[in-house]
Formats: C-alpha cells, structure tokens, sequence
C-alpha cells in the first residue's frame, strides 16, 4: 500500500470536509473523494471534523448580537375616542376571549405608555356637531371621533377629517384589520379619510325553532335550506304560509311568520336580488338605482308578500324585538348583533340565525353592511396624528391567540344556541363575495328613503307611483353628493 497516498488522500478529505462544514451545507464534494477513499483509509481515518462543533458556535455568535426590541413610547398620551355610548373594562369576564382582550389592551397601554378611553361625549346624532364646533374652534373634543353610519359621508365631505393614507402607523386599506367597504366609502382618490372594524353583518333572519315545530316544519329548515342553496323567496312564501296560524279558529292569527318593520324589509329584499337603492361607480360617483330591473322586481315582490297576513306589525316603533322574544312571532329580521339582546335577555325558546333568502336575480346569499367609522380631527401635526393613529391600531388591532383565520367564531360561541348559525350562517356573510355595501348613507340623513316602502305598505302608492315620487327627490340629493 503506497501509505504516502492514502495520507495524501486522507488530508483531501479532513480539508475538504473541514471547508464545507465552515462554509454551508454543500456535501457534494465530500462525498465524491470519500467514495474514492472508501475501502482504502477506512482504518486510518476513524472520524472527519463534525459540524456539530461549528454550528454550536455560530448559535452562541447568534445570542450575543440578538437585537433588543425598540419600544414606541407615547408619553402618557390619553386618547379619547368620542361615541354616543361609554365603553370600559368590565369587572367581570364573560369568556376567554374577553379575558385575553384586556389582558392584551392593558399590556399593551403599559407597554408603551398611553391611555386609551371610549367616552360617551355625544349622541349619535350630534356626533357630526360635536366634531364640527370643536375642531373648527382648534380644540378638538377628543383624539378620534366615532359617526353613525348614516354621517360617515358627511364627516369625510366636512374637510376636516385627517387624511391616513399619509401616516406610517396605519394601513387603512388592510382587509385583515379594518372594514374594506367602510374604507371605500370614507376615501376619495388615494386618501382615506376613516376607517372602522370589520363588522357584523345587517338584515339576517333569526328564527325560532320551536314555532317550527309546532307548524310541523323541520327545526333546522332554514339551515338545510340554506346550505342546499334552496332558502329563496318562494321558499320565504311557503314557509311563512305554514308558520302563520290560528290556532283557537277564533279568526285571528295566535302566531305569524314575521314582526314587519316595512322599510328595512323591503331594503333587505332589494339586497337580496342584487339590487341596490343607491350604487357607486368606479370614479366614485353616486347614482340613483331605484329604477334598475332588480331594484324594481324587488319592490313589486315585497308588495306581493304584503297582501298576504303574514306579517305582524308591533303597537309600538319598538317592540319588534318583543314580539320574537315572547313567541309571537317565528322569524325575526335583525342585525347579528342582536344575538347578545337574545342571549341577555334569555329567550326562552331556541333560535337559530340564516342569511335572509335569495332572489331570482342573484347567484348567491347578500350579507349587507351599513357600519360607524373613526376619523382624526385634521389639526393634529403628523407626528401627534401618527401617535393616535398608533394607539387606535394597538387597541382595535388582532389580539394574541385569536389572531387566526377562524378565530373570530371564538366570541361568538357563547351568544348562539347552535354552532350552526356561525360554522354555515356567519361564514356566508362574513365572505367578501356575499358581502354588500350599503352606499344609501350617502344621502340617507337628508333624504326619508323609508317611503318608498312605507307608501306601498299603507297602500299610499303602488310600487311604479312611489318610485316615480322618490327618484327626483333622490336624484337631487345624490347629484348634491357628487358635486362636493
């Protein structure tokens, strides 16, 4: 054996290998020389140079330039949001996510040394008012200012709204934390001049499953309906029919289908054939949609369903609710929101929750949305804007450990009888392809727009007398929006 080779050959491998453990993970040429060597070094060359060795050092290198996090400190900045409601901390929790939710707003005020209060400095509808005075008066009543839906346009028109595309410490146009059709509507151009969370959806009926059993229905019909891609209008007439009943035969109705609150049915059907009584083009300019095809087909079937006795019409404007809770009624048509209402309030009978039903003019089920935004007082300086804007973000921003995809069900839960109103229901309305803006707010605080249901309800019109009364009074409104 030439001994001088195999040592030759033997220190081209220690060096070879010496080189790719220093150098990356390249273990192609080791391999070829060891295959080479392989039967004839094996007794002189017991081990290589390990990577472990190396690769312990570059971890302890690691640990000693690891960068400590940089904290934004707000210097004890208290920013007041401005709402027509107080929201605090309550003593009491009623689910983890609430726990985790202080929990994370109260690190996170610690952390970087700020104050975060939600006052009750306005009703809603002098919010517009509040804002006005006292930023034009250089003194703004409060850091962030929350408006009703129907004054989100009005606030945006005022001029006096903050631009936030031009701040560093929020995204407006982030679909994961803010609500995209709330932004669209508060933008003009590049500039987005308020933001709002991503919302609950508008218009869904609730329904109760006991009232359903007794008219010899399915308890989960709706749902079953729903998922099959079956809950439509003529499915609404069929089952209303079955659900109204007198049971004594005394000639008047013990239970109905349906609590009416004319306007905001009729606006809930529209939706649901893809129409819309006010629409937004792609330059950003209202316009009137009383007079399209779904618009119109929409309206002449509401008048269909109310010359049926189905419905039921409260004494009171409020007792909508009422009349559900105490099981007068079987379907309920409301805001997912109210699911806390029928949880506090205890409803006695289960209850489930399905989108309202489609139209012949729609592919698929309508959520819609008509929802408050947040605006910035624009005699803020970039740099204390930039301050708020931050705290807003850290406040209404993702909360650790219900950050994920379907972590919003979470808080959910706990308000519904059956998870299959957030698992089917909620998913629907919560998809941005079943999801439609609401755009009447941008005429609704000065235009009554329940009159065009509300004279056909009474009889006062019929649909093409109401439409044909409105659409100028509406036009003038719209073309007044467009011009600012």
């Amino acid at each position: 054996m030439n001994f001088k080779k195999v040592l030759y050959l033997g220190m081209t491998v220690l060096t070879i290998g010496a080189f790719t453990a220093c150098g990356g993970d390249e273990p192609t040429a080791t391999t070829t020389v060891k295959e080479e060597v392989k039967t004839e070094v094996k007794e002189e060359i017991k081990t290589e140079p390990t990577k472990t060795e190396v690769k312990e050092e570059e971890v302890v290198a690691k640990e000693e330039v690891e960068e400590v996090e940089e904290v934004r400190d707000l210097g004890g900045l208290v920013v007041t949001l401005a709402n027509w409601g107080e929201k605090i901390e309550p003593e009491e929790k009623h689910s983890a996510y609430e726990e985790a939710l202080w929990e994370h707003r109260n690190a996170m005020m610690e952390k970087h040394n700020f104050k975060f209060e939600e006052l009750a400095l306005a009703p809603w509808n002098g919010m517009l008012e509040l804002f006005s005075t006292s930023v034009l008066a250089g003194e703004p009543a409060a850091e962030i200012f929350r408006f009703h839906a129907s004054h989100v346009l009005s606030a945006v028109q005022s001029g006096l709204c903050y631009d936030l595309a031009t701040l560093d410490s929020i995204d407006p146009t982030d679909a994961s934390k803010w609500n995209p059709s709330l932004s669209n509507i508060m933008s003009k151009g590049d500039s987005y001049y308020g933001i709002g969370e991503k919302s609950r959806p508008k218009k869904m009926i609730f329904f109760n499953k006991r009232l359903f059993e007794e008219a010899g229905l399915d308890p989960d019909l709706l749902y079953d309906l729903q998922a099959a891609g079956e809950w439509t209008w003529d499915k609404f007439m069929e089952v209303s029919d079955s659900l109204t009943q007198d049971t004594d035969n005394d000639g008047v109705n013990d239970t109905y289908a349906i609590i009416m609150n004319a306007a905001a049915f009729a606006e809930a059907v529209v939706f649901s054939n893809d129409g819309e009584y006010v629409g937004k083009d792609e330059e950003g300019h209202y316009f009137n949609g009383l007079e399209a095809p779904e618009t119109v087909a929409a309206l002449e079937w509401v008048a269909d369903y109310w010359k049926t006795d189905y419905d039921l019409v409260p004494a009171h404007w409020n007792g909508h609710k009422e009349l559900f809770l105490t099981g007068q009624a079987a379907m309920y048509m409301g805001d997912e929101w109210e699911s806390v209402d029928f949880t506090q309030d205890q409803m006695v009978d289960d209850w489930g929750l399905v989108c309202f039903p489609k139209g012949p003019n729609a592919e698929h089920y309508q959520a819609s949305y008509k929802d408050p935004g947040w605006v910035i007082p624009n005699t803020y300086t970039k740099e204390e804007a930039e301050d708020i804007a931050f705290a807003l973000e850290l406040w209404y921003g993702p909360v650790p450990g219900y950050d994920g995809p379907d972590d919003w069900k979470t808080e959910l839960y706990p308000l519904y009888r059956d998870e299959r109103a957030i698992e089917e229901t909620l998913e629907i309305a919560k998809d941005p392809a079943y999801s439609t803006t609401d755009y009447s707010i941008a005429i609704s605080n000065k235009v009554n727009m329940g009159l065009i249901a509300t004279d056909v309800f009474y009889n006062k019109a019929t649909v093409a007398e109401s439409i044909e009364a409105q659409k100028g009074i509406w036009q003038a409104e719209i073309d007044n929006v467009n011009a600012k």
